[in-house]
């Protein structure tokens, strides 16, 4: 390469550099972020006053997702879903203390790495437009550094040094620990080597309590990923015909999710027909669709960090076989017999068996015996920042959790599988059903397909 051609290029990579020290971009050009919406800062703050409530005393650390992608490395970062929940940060490697005793919040970001920047975009660092951005007043380096006080330089620890240092004093510390394997255990651990007579407080209870309890600022975010998963449930409905393939429905499905702002498939689409429609969690999609199969399409859009999940299954041809029709009326019936009777002290357990008495009590296989058997999953999970969120089914549902009914019968010896799924917010004396707009019935969902074209 000739030196002129190396020069111009080191001056163009000074001059982008020069361009983002001095560029004054918006902040949300520097904040990371893959969502278009999200809460007001004082709703996170309210949930972290309310953490450390329970709390009580010692430290909590919450740590984020860690992104040690390098230059020409590809990929999406996604946030740890209850790092963003208490912040509303998508900012990679970040960490948060929160001090009860004192009230104090602190924020560990990395500085700016202006050369990565340029291959992974600008980011916010320590500063006061991180401060704007996030909320919390005080905003350090992850890795430290140091300061100039009185023209001397003073270190700064970075947020391990200063942990230890805290809990050295005798400070207890809070995590949330959830499975063995976590970032959050390994840390304890490694922490018990150097303080041993650590004290650890696992917070996953409390963050699980937290979490079913949907503000209406949640509810405003998860009925937006519903609707979006309605419009992409419209527009496929309408190019299902024999001959197009699976993958042709799952791609109307993620078009329309971007189209309206969803960031992301809250889960891999499910798109199964013939016989796959009775495989649960099918995820191939490569299927060319027949006539006379019906299609099971399972998807669910992720938008502000919030999932949606809604299951309707479709005669490919446009009209439901008698024995077709039968089955999707049983399970109907089901989802509407557990519908009738949601309500507060329920639990989801509860729920599963009035779908299976339902529908072990209502239509017979080929060779006689009871559907129940034919129901092979549960009726109901629940949805939040997760598309299968936080919250057992035997606990009693209450006023603000957010959860799916979704009866299913899939009898592949007849190579008929159909589920339907909804979601609902339960109320003080009963249920919103907050997917309603999209029809259930088999009039209306031959209706549906009906339209020539898809909405663009």
């Amino acid at each position: 390469m000739k030196r002129h051609t190396i020069l111009s290029l080191f001056l163009s990579f000074i001059f982008f550099l020069s361009f983002l020290y001095t560029q004054e971009l918006p902040l949300e050009y520097r904040s990371g972020a893959y969502i278009t919406d999200r809460s007001p800062l004082e709703e996170y703050q309210q949930r972290r006053s309310e953490l450390m409530r329970r709390a009580g005393d010692g430290i909590i650390v919450l740590v984020g997702r860690g992104d040690d992608r390098g230059y020409g490395d590809v990929g999406t970062f996604s946030q740890d879903k209850n790092f963003y929940y208490f912040t509303g940060v998508e900012i990679p490697n970040a960490v948060l203390f929160l001090l009860p005793a004192e009230q104090r919040e602190i924020l560990f970001i990395p500085e700016r790495n202006l050369p990565l920047e340029q291959w992974t975009g600008p980011k916010l660092g320590p500063g006061e437009d991180a401060v704007t951005y996030t909320g919390v007043q005080d905003i350090r380096a992850t890795e430290g550094g140091e300061i100039i006080i009185d023209h001397r330089r003073r270190p700064v620890p970075a947020w391990r040094e200063m942990l230890i240092s805290y809990l050295q004093g005798g400070k207890q510390l809070h995590l949330i620990l959830r499975g063995t394997e976590s970032f959050e255990h390994q840390l304890a651990e490694s922490l018990r080597r150097k303080v041993p007579t650590l004290r650890v407080n696992n917070l996953y209870d409390d963050l699980v309590d937290m979490r079913r309890n949907k503000t209406d600022e949640e509810v405003r975010l998860l009925q937006r990923a519903i609707d979006i998963t309605l419009d992409a449930h419209r527009n496929l409905a309408r190019i299902i015909r024999p001959g197009v393939y699976e993958y042709e429905v799952e791609a109307m499905a993620k078009y329309t999710f971007r189209k309206y702002g969803a960031e992301d498939s809250a889960f891999p689409p499910i798109v199964g027909s013939g016989f796959f429609s009775t495989v649960l969690h099918y995820d191939q999609n490569i299927r060319q669709m027949q006539d006379g199969d019906i299609v099971v399409v399972d998807i669910g859009a992720k938008y502000g960090f919030y999932c949606a999940d809604i299951t309707r299954t479709y005669p490919v041809n446009g009209v439901f076989n008698d024995r077709q029709r039968e089955i999707y009326n049983i399970v109907l019936g089901a989802q509407e017999a557990v519908m009738r009777e949601l309500r507060p002290g329920l639990s989801i357990f509860d729920l599963r068996k009035i779908a299976f008495n339902y529908i072990n009590t209502h239509g017979e296989d080929k060779h006689g015996q009871p559907l129940g058997q034919y129901f092979i999953h549960g009726v109901s999970h629940f949805v939040g920042l997760e598309v299968h969120d936080v919250g057992s089914e035997h606990a009693p549902l209450r006023p603000g959790d957010v959860i799916t009914i979704e009866p299913g019968i899939y009898i592949p010896e007849e190579e008929i599988g159909v589920r339907i799924e909804d979601m609902y917010l339960v109320t003080e004396d009963g249920a919103v059903h907050m997917s309603e707009a999209l029809p259930r019935s088999v009039e209306g969902i031959e209706q549906l397909m009906k339209s020539d074209t898809a909405e663009f």
